[in-house]
């Protein structure tokens, strides 16, 4: 971590188990540099407000995240029996994570960010571009209707795992400066997507990558979205 530069971090769940949020929760207890916790979460769970209040006790967890079968579409993520899970998690403070496997989804992130205003979201890895690719569209525009929503915010990251093998700086660039535009520096999260990230790159790339894709914000910016936000948002 020290050669990283890093000194706290955010551990999201791998697995759509309890098990896995038990074995991340312990985990953090004995790593002081786990700051936060992203446990998995099933809005529609019959137990949804005793199992949110028994994460929230536990301190590290920070918010939560719902996956079911990968996410590899989010259409149930819409069904209106789980309302009562978003407003569980709304209640509680904690913010709700949200995976899209497919940027198609990104109508149903806005459907859903609409429905609970004000429910703080976090729509992960730039909403899944198709920049290997090359297409623009419709991610563009329907990531810019998702970040119309004043309670959405954004992870900075994944860029490398949607481009071609190889891609660098001038390959990522458009998709990068689209998001900043749209959701500014106070709604963007830097994040790395590790261990993903090593099928096609390693932290320092993208690190170093990502630090030049931001070169051109002020440094007050930058700060913001490497680490400000993510303290802020996840109430670190």
């Amino acid at each position: 971590m020290g050669a990283a530069e890093v000194d706290s971090i955010v551990v999201v769940h791998a697995a759509e188990t309890h098990a896995e949020n038990l074995y991340t929760i312990g985990l953090a207890a004995r790593h002081p540099v786990i700051a936060g916790v992203i446990a998995w979460i099933d809005p529609g769970s019959p137990a949804i407000d005793e199992e949110i209040a028994a994460l929230k006790l536990t301190g590290v967890v920070k918010g939560l995240r719902p996956v079911r079968d990968g996410n590899l579409s989010i259409h149930w993520m819409l069904d209106p029996r789980l309302s009562p899970g978003y407003e569980a998690i709304r209640r509680s403070g904690m913010s709700l994570d949200i995976l899209i496997e497919d940027p198609s989804d990104l109508p149903r992130v806005l459907q859903l960010a609409r429905q609970h205003p004000d429910l703080s979201i976090i729509l992960n890895h730039c909403g899944k571009p198709d920049i290997a690719g090359g297409l623009n569209e419709p991610w563009a525009s329907d990531i810019a209707d998702v970040a119309s929503c004043a309670n959405v915010s954004c992870k900075f990251s994944a860029l490398l795992n949607r481009a071609a093998l190889g891609a660098g700086v001038a390959e990522l660039a458009p998709y990068a400066s689209h998001v900043v535009q749209i959701f500014g520096a106070c709604r963007l999260l830097w994040a790395s997507n590790w261990p993903p990230l090593t099928r096609v790159s390693d932290y320092a790339t993208w690190r170093q990558v990502s630090r030049e894709l931001l070169a051109p914000l002020s440094f007050e910016d930058r700060a913001l979205i490497e680490h400000g936000n993510a303290r802020r948002v996840y109430r670190l």
